[in-house]
């Protein structure tokens, strides 16, 4: 057996009474100053093994020389050679921080622990950080490479973690988001230094900023900084809000200041506050006083002014941009957004808004982020000229790369000149902004801010002009889905499905089911996503090749691991076979998951589980969630549930008749420590949107009323969801569905019978 703690190991001393023989004290150099929540201790049988800490970094290190703790990994004896890319990562990122934060790591050694069970995917404890298996084991042949990626987002996550968090502590819980936000951000600097080829400083505005605004856009959303009093509301806000938007806000920061300034002011208030606790205001202070000093920053004007716009108030701006084509003079206006358009009084919410922008004559390359001027909370409207940079046949885009928190609408017109540039050069704009062009001019038509007809009219240029990159075909796939679910189950939805496939034809001929050599891996990630929409909306190749590669593997039944499978299109040909097999593929399926020894592919298999068609099959899924001792961990329960709910209209029915049925059983299974978020909001609430799911859905709330623990406010959220939808389906259903149906598409004929 071997201990493990924050520290290193000092001494070993045998106990010498009788009865204790055999039994040692372990002794550990006395701790840093440290919050007791980071605290940690292990006693294990695991294997170990010692990374390297003697990588190379730039020779414009500020530091004179850099630490040298002793790095390793620990896991199960028969796991630990998954644990190889970790340990040639983490090492890295460790490096890498220690130059970014300007400040070295301060302990002796750095273990990091792959736990069979963990009830988070992971945890900062300093010196010894613990992860779930599934977010630290690597094996080429098992694991995609998303799942290589998760464990390099987590790995830099935790490290980072280090520097915020365990350095520099937060006085309180309220702001949690000076931990989790900058854990967060740095992260994607972490893995874009290890594995530059992924792109993940243009992921992060899919990855975070997107994704948060949904949740962001609702009334019951709350201030990243928010009061702290009682256990339950400290649970509550380790949520998107707190990573996500706070993550969202530092990156914006890091462009307003400019880097320089940026990574000048933090390395200032990490340095004063070393082992110390801080609350917002002090890290504001730090910032200030180094803009102020390189003139990046109106002297007139604190970091703290703007932020505390962004912190202390729930929600997000959208900038209104009218252009008067004959004049040049283009008006911005903020208001708070909503995804019903329904608000209070848009004097209630008003930021310190940094405005970018881009011409084909100014900053045309959109690398020009840093603000050309800012939106003030005391003004309406501001007025530009741009006479001389703008003629009224030029685009005009707002929010450069997408590094202000906040949506953008624009007049009409010049919606239609985007779109037409879209349709004629789309590589003239960029990657990121064509990913935050669908996504707004999808979400604003979805708050009736837009017609739909101008919305979809846009998106036409994906396959019109042969979209290659993935940001933008991913930014669609997600707004897709809100559409999908809106329309299933609706007269317009073949119509829907012809639509789609007419989309991403052209990238499922040019990409092929299967693997090329030369792919990079943003395109074997984008395949993976066109094959999904394309077996979900029932295309016959799609299908056919998934249930033949699942046969296949059926078939060499005497062969216990093999699996002839690319790996990464294992999540998609699972799903589809089960879905479209019968109990033999799924009891195959189950049977795999209880034999095989790796985290991902485990995790893998359970979500194809949840792929099944079959009610009976289904109701016995979710109860083995729920129950002791079955074939699912109890730390896997919740995503079960997540994945069943969202894996189709039969499994979000059954989920959501399992949770009003059963509601007591799951409580009592896990206990205060359940957040029902993912599953209630991300799963079930989503695809709700008639009045009678509303009822019900409120109904579960009033019966089991103050029994949710922390996810009270998930409940709520979701039924504000399910209210949008209802709104929804009133108001712009039948606009979508005559666009559908007016619109002719071609190459759909490709279709099973599938709902």
């Amino acid at each position: 057996m071997t201990t493990l703690s924050n520290m290193n190991l000092v001494k070993t001393v045998p106990f010498d009474e009788e009865d204790m023989r055999g039994w040692v004290w372990d002794h550990y150099a006395k701790s840093l100053p440290m919050s007791t929540y980071v605290v940690g201790f292990a006693v294990t049988d695991f294997a170990h093994i010692v990374s390297s800490c003697n990588s190379t970094l730039s020779s414009s290190s500020s530091l004179m020389t850099m630490s040298q703790p002793k790095f390793s990994i620990w896991a199960r004896p028969d796991a630990i050679n998954q644990t190889k890319y970790a340990g040639n990562i983490g090492p890295r990122i460790l490096r890498y921080f220690e130059e970014y934060f300007g400040i070295k790591f301060p302990l002796p050694k750095q273990d990091m622990i792959g736990v069979p069970d963990h009830r988070f995917s992971a945890m900062e404890n300093w010196g010894m950080i613990t992860y779930r298996e599934l977010v630290i084991f690597y094996d080429p042949d098992y694991s995609s490479d998303s799942d290589k990626r998760r464990i390099a987002d987590v790995v830099s996550h935790e490290l980072g973690h280090q520097w915020f968090g365990n350095l520099v502590t937060p006085a309180w819980w309220s702001d949690l988001w000076l931990k989790e936000g900058f854990a967060s951000y740095v992260q994607y600097l972490g893995v874009n230094y290890v594995e530059p080829d992924w792109k993940m400083l243009d992921l992060f505005v899919l990855n975070e900023v997107q994704k948060v605004f949904q949740l962001d856009a609702l009334n019951n959303s709350h201030p990243i900084s928010i009061p702290v009093n009682h256990p339950d509301e400290i649970n509550r806000i380790f949520d998107d809000i707190s990573y996500s938007k706070g993550c969202s806000i530092i990156r914006m920061m890091d462009h307003f200041l400019t880097s320089k300034t940026f990574k000048q002011g933090v390395t200032n208030y990490l340095n004063k506050w070393k082992f110390n606790n801080t609350e917002q205001n002090d890290l504001w202070e730090s910032l200030t006083q180094v803009a102020h000093q390189d003139g990046t920053l109106d002297p007139n004007l604190t970091v703290g002014q703007i932020m505390d716009t962004w912190t202390l108030q729930k929600g997000f701006p959208v900038i209104h941009v009218k252009r008067n084509y004959e004049t040049g003079c283009v008006c911005f206006l903020q208001s708070k957004f909503s995804l019903t358009n329904e608000t209070t009084t848009t004097e209630e919410y008003r930021w310190y808004i940094p405005i970018s922008y881009t011409t084909p004559e100014f900053n045309s390359d959109f690398t020009l982020t840093v603000p050309q001027f800012w939106i003030l909370p005391n003004e309406t409207s501001v007025k530009k000229n741009l006479t001389g940079f703008l003629d009224e046949s030029d685009w005009f885009i707002v929010n450069i790369q997408t590094t202000g928190y906040y949506r953008v609408n624009y007049d009409t017109q010049n919606w239609i000149l985007i779109t037409t540039q879209l349709q004629l050069e789309p590589e003239e704009i960029h990657t990121v902004n064509r990913a935050q062009l669908i996504d707004d001019v999808m979400t604003l038509s979805r708050a009736s801010l837009l017609t739909y007809d101008l919305a979809l009219n846009l998106t036409l240029y994906l396959p019109n002009t042969n979209e290659m990159e993935y940001l933008p075909w991913q930014s669609y796939f997600n707004n897709l889905k809100h559409l999908s679910y809106m329309l299933q189950n609706c007269p317009a939805y073949s119509n829907f499905k012809e639509y789609v496939l007419s989309q991403l034809i052209s990238e499922y001929n040019r990409l092929g089911f299967l693997e090329r050599e030369f792919d990079s891996v943003l395109e074997k990630s984008h395949r993976v996503h066109i094959l999904k929409w394309a077996c979900n909306i029932g295309h016959i190749d799609c299908i056919q090749n998934s249930v033949d590669l699942f046969a296949n593997w059926m078939s060499n039944r005497s062969k216990k691991f093999q699996n002839i499978i690319p790996v990464n299109l294992r999540s998609i040909v699972y799903c589809t076979a089960i879905r479209n097999g019968s109990t033999e593929e799924w009891e195959f399926a189950k049977n795999k998951y209880l034999q095989v020894n790796v985290a991902s592919e485990k995790d893998r298999i359970l979500t194809a589980l949840a792929c099944s068609q079959n009610e009976t099959i289904l109701t016995s899924y979710l109860n083995a969630a729920v129950t002791p001792n079955t074939f699912v961990r109890k730390q896997d329960s919740r995503n079960v549930l997540q994945r069943i709910a969202s894996s189709s209209d039969i499994g979000k029915r059954l989920t959501f008749q399992f949770l009003q049925k059963e509601w007591p059983r799951i409580r009592l299974y896990f206990g205060a420590g359940l957040s029902i978020a993912k599953v209630i909001n991300g799963a079930i609430a989503v695809r709700l949107k008639s009045e009678s799911d509303l009822k019900d859905i409120e109904n579960f709330k009033m019966k089991y009323s103050g029994e949710f623990g922390f996810g009270e406010r998930a409940v709520d959220e979701a039924i504000e969801i399910v209210r949008t939808n209802v709104h929804w389906m009133k108001n712009s259903y039948q606009t979508v569905a005559n666009w559908l149906k007016k619109t002719r598409f071609t190459g759909t004929e490709e279709f099973v019978n599938s709902s």
